[in-house]
């Protein structure tokens, strides 16, 4: 295998992929990406055998071939090249020599064919998404995903496409964000739903790869196995087994109290008191009364912290104690100027809302005050 490529090319597809491979893993192959050199350019390939990533990249192929390198090691001399081109050879016994300007390095490799081979997907899109609108909804919802590995079905987002729209929801069991979007394109014959748990670290890799807005991304299902697919760029990543709660339930639908507040206000407001609300809980409360929020923390360790301030809102006096950062994480991914506390009494949740948005909502579950 010989092969010369771009220094820029060659470093953005190697950095891609260093989220999925195995630092750590019992298995050395993981730790290394396959690049493979056919006659229009290379192929470069990762994969923790939970999820893969595939794409390819123009080049001057002089040999074709493949082989194996350690994934983070290639990255590091990557980035510290000049800007100039890279010449690649495979020698005897899988070594590599790299030369770029005036550097030469020689890299061990491992035997391209004992790398796993990447697992069969489906061409078929059952939807399709804009870049940007996907990125949206992620944002949007991906703060929700619960971080307990021993929670399988919580540990991604819920993927439903029903009536041309997509779903994208989101809990760890005390919050909730829930965002609807039209689909550009779906297959899914009218009436039938299609419910899927993504997990949260495929997720987090198909973020990387949507530099482009207007680009479409296409997902398919084969199997136990779910896709991305842009262009040449395929993510595959196996399903979550387990069965994600029912979230309409969840969903309050007669929180009558409605609460106007600038965005921007409570936020700031927000992040202060919340410097001396307890550590673990991070729990603020909320004292509304008609034309007036009152936010109070009290920490025996730390001291209390108290802020007042107008709002619009003509109802009865109520008070909630609510979680400041998973309030903040909802305040942080919503572009609206004035937000709606929705809420019903202390004991019942409190959804976040905007006017102008019908389709997107969180909701943060009571504490005890």
């Amino acid at each position: 295998m010989e092969v010369r490529i771009s220094r820029e090319t060659f470093l953005d597809g190697v950095q891609k992929v260093q989220g999925i491979v195995e630092t750590k893993g019992a298995m050395p192959i993981l730790s290394h990406l396959l690049i493979c050199a056919e006659k229009k350019g290379i192929t470069i390939e990762a994969t923790d055998l939970e999820i893969g990533t595939r794409d390819s990249y123009p080049a001057n192929v002089i040999a074709e071939g493949s082989v194996t390198l350690n994934a983070r090691k290639l990255f590091d001399i990557i980035k510290e090249l000049p800007d100039l081109e890279i010449h690649l050879i495979r020698e005897d016994n899988d070594w590599v020599t790299l030369k770029c300007g005036n550097s030469k390095f020689r890299l061990p490799g491992l035997p391209a064919a004992d790398f796993p081979a990447f697992p069969e997907y489906s061409q078929e899109s059952l939807m399709e998404f804009s870049c940007s609108q996907l990125k949206e909804m992620i944002r949007k919802t991906f703060f929700s995903v619960s971080p307990d590995e021993s929670r399988q079905a919580l540990n991604g987002l819920l993927l439903e496409n029903e009536n041309g729209k997509a779903n994208l929801v989101a809990t760890d069991g005390h919050r909730l964000a829930f965002i609807s979007r039209p689909l550009s394109k779906s297959s899914l014959p009218e009436g039938e739903k299609l419910s899927i748990l993504l997990p949260k670290k495929a997720i987090a890799e198909l973020l990387k790869l949507m530099e482009d807005a207007d680009s479409a991304f296409s997902f398919s299902t084969l199997g136990n196995h779910l896709a991305f697919i842009k262009g040449s760029q395929v993510i595959v990543s196996r399903k979550i087994d387990g069965k994600f709660p029912n979230y309409q339930q969840v969903i309050p639908k007669d929180n009558n109290l409605k609460i106007k507040i600038d965005r921007d206000i409570l936020s700031h407001a927000l992040r202060r008191v919340s410097l001396l609300a307890d550590e673990k809980s991070k729990m603020v409360r909320f004292d509304i009364q008609k034309g007036n929020l009152t936010l109070i923390s009290d920490n025996s360790d730390f001291g209390a912290a108290r802020e007042e301030f107008p709002i619009v809102y003509d109802g009865e006096d109520v008070s909630i104690g609510l979680n400041a950062k998973y309030v903040l994480d909802i305040l942080n991914v919503t572009e609206d100027q004035e937000v709606i506390l929705n809420l019903k009494d202390q004991n019942h949740s409190c959804m976040i809302t905007v006017e102008n948005d019908s389709d997107y909502l969180g909701i943060v579950m009571p504490m005890r005050i």
